[in-house]
């Protein structure tokens, strides 16, 4: 049997370190085109990194680079190259993630031994090191959306809502076979084109940026179509979270639940409702809050007394955004995971030393500059 044709999607804004990387990871890439969308190349400010990009697209031909003249936002330079895309397979790959590829073939594999299967990601990987796992997208329904909004009520709710979250995302951990999910991230995600032209399309345009995987997601499910993690290929994807989006990702969450949850939206009195339900969160109650600044590594585990990190989020509902994959790996930041986390404040899941260990959540500011993290590497 012939190997599947796949292209790849690719997304540059301002990011030309990155975008370099990933497909430096793809050099190579047998099986159909990557397509590269660079949505600042017409800002003045980019042409340096603009002519980086076309003259590494000139030496790889399997690249076909594009400039469309303007930001057209994740979905919309998607849907541009999903549209010129032939191949039965469709992966969209961020410029911070890294998959080889071997991992892309073992997508692609699933996909094509599992007929109702729409989409699948990876096991996905925070850093190179892996040592932090990303958990499952979460679920964006309005049932979880007014669970987080009533967690905030009460530490106790709170704690044991971030605890469920955390013991799925463990579980899933123990999985060596593709298991279904009901929601996955666009960020490492492999796609069937005739499910998503049976859904609709690929991305609805009106979302620039944030909840149009969700949108896709629930779709894809509404046409039949299952979702799947297979956690043998693995990538990597260096999220960082970024303070600045998060008006993007509200007014994004609104086009959502007013477009495929419309009674709900309007109950809830277009979202603002589940503010109401929401108390303010007490950090001295909730959490052991460090009272200073932290600006390293060192001065972390110092501070903390050495103990262990569980998992981390930048939410104070505790929401774990990574998490270690076992007990056993469980140790404090090191330089690298440090550099990792952007300037902001979070909440970690830490694990006491000695002969009966408990955990409990710590709330910190990460102080100083953001680092690259490839500048910690031996060179």
């Amino acid at each position: 049997m012939p190997a599947p044709s796949i292209d790849i999607a690719i997304v540059n804004y301002r990011g030309v370190t990155d975008t370099l990387e990933a497909l430096g990871r793809l050099a190579g890439w047998p099986h159909g085109t990557l397509w590269l969308v660079d949505n600042s190349a017409h800002e003045t400010d980019m042409a340096d990194e603009t002519v980086s990009l076309r003259q590494a697209s000139a030496t790889m031909p399997q690249v076909t680079y594009i400039a469309p003249g303007e930001n057209l936002g994740f979905g919309r330079a998607c849907n541009l190259v999903f549209a010129k895309s032939k191949a039965e397979f469709f992966l969209l790959l961020n410029p911070d993630a890294r998959i080889g590829a071997d991992d892309v073939e073992l997508l692609a594999r699933t996909l094509a031994e599992q007929p109702r299967l729409g989409a699948a990601s990876p096991r996905i990987y925070w850093n190179e090191q892996r040592s932090f796992v990303l958990p499952v997208a979460f679920p964006q329904t309005p049932w979880h959306t007014v669970m987080l909004a009533l967690a905030t009520r009460s530490r106790w709710m709170g704690k044991l809502a971030a605890r469920l979250h955390l013991e799925r995302a463990k579980a899933s951990m123990n999985r060596t076979s593709p298991f279904e999910v009901s929601f996955l991230a666009g960020a490492v995600l492999m796609l069937r084109r005739q499910a998503v032209l049976s859904a609709g399309g690929l991305f609805d345009p009106a979302y620039f940026m944030f909840f149009e995987d969700s949108d896709l997601s629930l779709r894809l499910r509404r046409a039949g179509h299952a979702l799947a993690v297979a956690p043998t290929a693995c990538a990597v994807h260096e999220y960082r979270h970024k303070a600045y989006k998060t008006a993007m990702m509200a007014q994004s969450q609104q086009q959502y639940f007013e477009k495929q949850y419309p009674f709900f939206y309007r109950c809830s009195g277009r979202l603002s409702r589940l503010a109401s339900m929401a108390r303010p969160v007490n950090l001295a109650q909730w959490f052991e809050v460090l009272p200073d600044p932290v600006t390293s590594a060192a001065a972390f585990s110092e501070m903390t007394g050495r103990r262990a990190v569980l998992a981390l989020s930048p939410s104070i509902q505790m929401m774990p955004a990574m998490f270690r994959p076992t007990l056993a790996e469980a140790r404090g930041f090191d330089d690298q995971e440090w550099a990792l986390l952007e300037p902001a404040n979070y909440v970690a899941l830490m694990r006491n030393s000695g002969k009966a260990p408990q955990s409990s959540w710590v709330y910190f500011e990460r102080a100083g500059p953001a680092i690259n993290p490839a500048s910690l590497l031996p060179k």
